[in-house]
């Protein structure tokens, strides 16, 4: 047996034996305070501490001492520390272990002379956590200065995990102090992040990835939770095991499932389980146990590779978990008025919920320019994001606010914030019918600059907001949300059904069709997918679609036919060089001699357009206007290259403006050799629903935009307020200026000018 190997064993011997005897202490223990002095005798005994002891919070947000072993008992429900206060209390304020080796030198300490701690020295605190609160400390300290063991720690983790969860269950405390918990656990939420789609939402929390079911924490029959653990085991390994069984999966994703596969089957694993088990824990309960431990092991791991595969395992036992429930793995049923929580959501995913369920969406992960963001704006669904703990500190069916204009979640709000957000709501609404109002008013600037106003759509829905704003038309209908949603690949028929529609409801308004952007972060289930370190600057767009005929030659051979007797305006996504609109045209012209050789109806005009969103193509402008009837600058992708920044990325998503002397330029030179092309070019980024970037825009010289259907109302009254030559002259004049932010100053300027900016 390897090292290793023993220390594992080792491991698993001690804290299953540590449980088995803690299951024994709260079993012959008559009152609650005779359960806890018992256990924390047993935990001291067990890890050879001096003194082990158990602090909880109060309603009133102190923590006092509950139980001890070898502190003066005398001063058990005596002593209290404030919130923060002492080491306890910054272990429960930060909801991290502590750990020091001479606690009376540590900056935090605070001294209790009724404890009877002056001998003591090293001390290890770590917080019971339960629903994303602290409910409490467990404490280990010794009289001699030494240094806890990283296996010491896990081991107080653990032991931490176990007593949060049985405080919580009501097995541990008296009726009152049971009722205080949960209190506690339910107390209303305020949660601020950032807010990605504007609107105000109300409604109950539900879960993408559903929490685990409560259960009980210990068992009355070992060997019963032993067999439903191993039941629960053999369904995981069946159901990865199917995964393996599909012959289109490729090399990549099938030695990621046969490494997945490795911990399914893994023996440490499943062993620290069953002895978690046979030492009295419910199968649930040594799950979530030998999790904690994994997950304290997690935190001291730097190596990336390693902490991949502990996630791995950690996705394992949460499946496990669902298992053990009876619970299937297929999307939520949505309550009524539901606010869905999620770490992160594709597209595809979200428009596979029922959306007149759906009010609202909080999100671990999103930017303003994500495509889930881009699918919920265009549904007219509030979303915040930048932020995980909303799934610990929400259970399913709590009531809900979500405000995606200011960033705000509110879990269980008070009936006094309810009612402050009806209010905003209502004043919402009264506001778009003012904009509603002003739909048929031209939009062109004081001093004379006509601003052409389009609509983005992603699917027929969005369409009936056309008539409504009063947009120009559509500048950019995605056409790739049906590829995403689907079982299998959209055949022609269907997709001509779907881009005739569009054209009835355009009510002869100019529509502009974007061939399918798909790769990156935008594939379906069916597609077959290649590993790409940066899939954002791999194969996706025009790439993928010259590559692959098949898909593009259906798409473009139902827009012929859709657009038949009516303008037929195409744009190529994703293009870098000339080459690629050659290439797509090829193809384009293709289709039109298959259906000018059979005697079929012919759009009565095709127009051909580029969208420009990498700085190559940018540079090289000219070249491809040549080939193209218009341009149209994808802003989302543009700024991401330009920067060099990820925009999904929560740690650089924020770092950088696009109101700013570099970008700006940048924008302006592309405005200018559009015009010195004879071209017209459309900004679709989404940066343009922010106002006061969409007044820098104009400023530099772009006039047509294409937005989300809610932003078009604002923006037609920005633009009858503004100046366009006093914003120009004010934005070209910082362009010399050292790269810096000009947001602050530049909203500033606007204001004192009387732009409508709200």
């Amino acid at each position: 047996m390897s090292d290793s190997e023993s220390r594992t064993t080792k491991e698993v011997g001690g804290i299953a034996a540590l449980l088995r005897t803690m299951h024994d202490a709260l079993a012959f223990a008559e009152s609650a305070q005779e359960r806890l002095d018992k256990l924390t005798h047993v935990i001291a005994r067990h890890v050879a501490s001096d003194v082990c002891s158990i602090y909880l919070r109060l309603p009133s947000d102190e923590l006092e001492l509950y139980s001890t072993e070898g502190l003066n008992r005398e001063a058990v429900h005596k002593t209290r520390l404030k919130w923060g206060e002492g080491l306890v209390g910054v272990v429960a304020e930060t909801k991290r272990p502590l750990v020091t080796s001479d606690a009376p030198l540590h900056p935090n300490f605070a001294y209790r002379p009724e404890t009877g701690e002056d001998p003591l020295h090293s001390f290890l605190g770590v917080p019971l956590i339960r629903s994303g609160k602290s409910l409490g400390v467990f404490v280990l300290q010794n009289l001699a200065s030494r240094r806890y063991t990283d296996e010491e720690v896990g081991a107080a983790q653990a032991v931490a995990t176990l007593l949060a969860e049985i405080a919580a269950s009501g097995e541990l405390f008296d009726p009152r102090t049971t009722e205080e918990v949960g209190a506690m656990l339910h107390r209303p939420e305020r949660l601020v992040a950032t807010g990605v789609v504007s609107g105000v939402a109300f409604g109950k929390a539900a879960f993408h990835e559903q929490p685990a079911p409560k259960h009980k924490v210990f068992a009355k029959d070992a060997e019963a939770e032993a067999a439903r653990l191993n039941d629960g085991l053999s369904a995981l390994q069946a159901s990865v095991d199917a995964m393996l069984e599909d012959t289109a999966l490729e090399a990549a994703p099938r030695e990621v499932l046969e490494t997945y596969r490795l911990f399914a089957y893994d023996r440490g694993w499943k062993e620290r389980m069953r002895a978690a088990v046979i030492s009295g824990l419910t199968a649930e309960a040594a799950v979530e146990q030998v999790q904690a431990e994994n997950r304290a092991r997690m935190a001291q791991v730097k190596d990336p590779y390693l902490r991949e595969r502990m996630v791995d395992l950690d996705d394992l036992s949460n499946r496990l978990l669902r298992r053990l429930a009876g619970k299937s793995a297929a999307p939520a049923v949505l309550p009524d008025d539901a606010i869905l929580i999620a770490r992160s959501l594709g597209p595809a995913e979200l428009l596979e919920y029922d959306r007149s369920k759906l009010k609202g969406l909080a999100l671990g992960e999103a930017s303003t320019t994500s495509h889930v963001a881009i699918v919920a704006r265009a549904l007219g669904i509030p979303l915040v994001a930048g932020f995980d703990n909303a799934i610990s500190l929400a259970e399913p069916g709590d009531d809900m606010v979500v405000d995606g204009e200011i960033g705000e979640i509110h879990i269980r709000p008070t009936p006094e914030v309810a009612l402050s957000f009806r209010e905003k709501q209502s004043l919402q609404s009264a506001q778009q019918a003012a904009f509603a109002a002003e739909s048929e008013l031209p939009c062109v600037t004081r001093d004379g600059v006509a601003v052409s106003l389009f609509m983005n759509v992603g699917i027929p829905l969005d369409m009936d907001n056309l008539e409504r704003t009063g947009a120009a038309g559509v500048g950019l209908f995605r056409t790739e949300l049906q590829f995403l949603i689907g079982a299998q690949l959209p055949r022609a028929g269907v997709q001509e059904k779907l881009y005739r529609e569009i054209f009835e409801k355009a009510g002869g308004k100019p529509v502009v069709f974007r061939t399918a952007d798909l790769g990156a972060d935008k594939a379906a289930s069916y597609m077959k997918r290649r590993a790409e370190t940066n899939p954002a600057m791999g194969w996706r767009g025009m790439r993928m679609a010259v590559d692959r005929p098949g898909l593009f030659r259906p798409q473009i051979r139902a827009l012929i036919a859709a657009a038949a007797g009516r303008e037929l305006n195409i744009l190529f996504p994703m293009i870098t060089v000339a080459s690629e609109i050659m290439a797509a045209r090829a193809l384009l012209n293709r289709e039109l001699d298959w259906r000018t050789k059979r005697g079929r109806d012919m759009p009565k005009s095709i127009r051909l357009g580029a969208m420009i969103e990498t700085p190559a193509a940018a540079w090289r402008i000219d070249d491809i206007a040549a080939h193209v009837d218009f341009l149209s600058v994808g802003g989302n992708d543009l700024m991401q290259f330009y920067y060099a920044a990820d925009r999904d990325s929560e740690l650089v998503q924020r770092r950088f403006d696009p109101v700013e002397a570099g970008f700006l330029s940048f924008v302006a030179m592309i405005a200018a050799k559009a015009r010195a092309a004879g071209k017209p070019v459309t900004f679709c980024g989404e940066q343009a629903s922010d106002l006061v970037t969409a007044a820098a825009l104009i400023a530099v010289g772009v006039t047509r935009f294409s937005s989300p259907a809610s932003a078009i109302g604002p923006f037609r009254r920005l633009v009858r307020s503004l100046d366009a030559a006093a914003v120009s002259k004010w934005i070209t004049g910082h362009f010399g200026e050292a790269q810096r932010p000009l947001r602050r100053e530049f909203e500033a300027f606007l204001r004192q000018a009387g732009a409508a900016l709200s």
